[in-house]
């Protein structure tokens, strides 16, 4: 169970000895990594529902286990969000899939594709904060990593940042257009 301690959520340009960057600006960007985590939470909670419907018996208690995970992390985010008395963000009533899931192969990749996207805005989120907000995003990363791994069959050399190679800027995407995976 996560348990995402607010109260040490900003971190300073200076590395948290409280000079430049410290205060209202940087509690904002603490608060949208925040809010850009659990959006992808939430997109992560749909695309499990459409993986388990696909998936083959023999890995669908991996696709729980996976929803059971991020089902958590959101409810976890989602009190965090409130307690820096933000307003969380609202779960979509739908999302766009990446691509077509009509089978078992394209389930398995859509649940490696859900891993990736979260690790990218946990890495977001360990960058945006520190003490126990970070520790809690890395573990969520490290999670997320692991799961992408078992899905895809490989792994990146630094999960969460493989995507920003490719170009995208995941909290932005996230945040921006919740309705897309």
């Amino acid at each position: 169970m996560s348990t995402w301690q607010p109260a040490a959520t900003v971190m300073s340009a200076d590395g948290g000895k409280g000079d430049d960057e410290s205060g209202p600006a940087t509690a904002r960007r603490a608060l949208q990594a925040m809010q850009a985590a659990l959006a992808a939470e939430h997109a992560a909670v749909y695309g499990y529902g459409v993986v388990g419907g696909r998936i083959e018996d023999q890995r669908l208690a991996e696709a729980r286990e996976g929803l059971t995970a991020h089902r958590a992390r959101r409810d976890a985010l989602d009190r965090a969000v409130r307690a820096l008395e933000g307003e969380p963000v609202s779960s979509a009533a739908a999302y766009a899939l990446p691509f077509p899931v009509p089978d078992v192969a394209a389930a398995a990749r859509l649940a490696g594709e859900l891993e990736a996207r979260v690790c990218a805005v946990y890495a977001d989120l360990v960058r945006a904060t520190d003490g126990a907000t970070r520790r809690e995003a890395a573990a969520a990363l490290r999670e997320a990593a692991v799961r992408a791994v078992r899905w895809r069959g490989s792994s990146v050399t630094f999960p969460g940042l493989a995507e920003r190679a490719a170009g995208s800027a995941p909290s932005a995407t996230t945040s921006n257009a919740t309705d897309a995976l």
